[in-house]
């Protein structure tokens, strides 16, 4: 479970974010809304350690994160706003990526890769830049704009997709 208690962040004074209170259970979805300039992306942060909260807290499994920095960050899964990296990657290359960041044996990060890609019915263009198949009109191809959105191998290394995964 993760948990933001009073998260605030100021800057020059002022609070961007300002006590923002709330908890995400395991298996839930979230949207965070609100209008541009609200602090959305600056609580993002803090929730990724790219920035450091000015007053609250983070939980994850009841404890601050400082508590296992380095587990948490292998727990975390995020997409960036803007991913100037991924476009010129292919499909496969893109989940080498995030597995490798996750610490997954070669061996095991291969065979998920595929299963993955199989999954999702991109097999067939594994070595095709996400670049050259996201501006394409066939919506088959168009479904590797899920990669960067479905941050699914960062539990592969705890079952995640495979024959053992429902």
């Amino acid at each position: 479970m993760l948990r933001a208690e009073r998260l605030t962040k100021r800057y020059r004074g002022n609070p961007v974010v300002d006590q923002v209170t709330f908890e995400v259970k395991p298996g839930e979805v979230v949207g965070y809304l609100g209008p541009n300039g609200s602090g959305k992306s600056t609580t993002v942060k803090m929730l990724t350690t790219l920035l450091e909260p000015s007053h609250g807290q983070i939980l994850f499994n009841g404890q601050p994160i400082q508590v296992d920095l380095n587990g948490y960050k292998k727990r975390l899964g995020y997409v960036p706003e803007e991913s100037h990296l991924y476009p010129y990657l292919t499909g496969t290359e893109y989940l080498q990526l995030v597995g490798r960041l996750q610490s997954i044996t070669e061996r095991l990060l291969n065979e998920k890769i595929d299963a993955f890609l199989r999954l999702f019915s991109l097999h067939p263009y594994r070595h095709s830049a996400i670049s050259a198949l996201i501006r394409i009109e066939n919506t088959e191809k168009c479904h590797f704009q899920g990669i960067e959105m479905i941050q699914v191998l960062r539990n592969m290394g705890e079952g995640g997709i495979g024959e053992n995964s429902q």
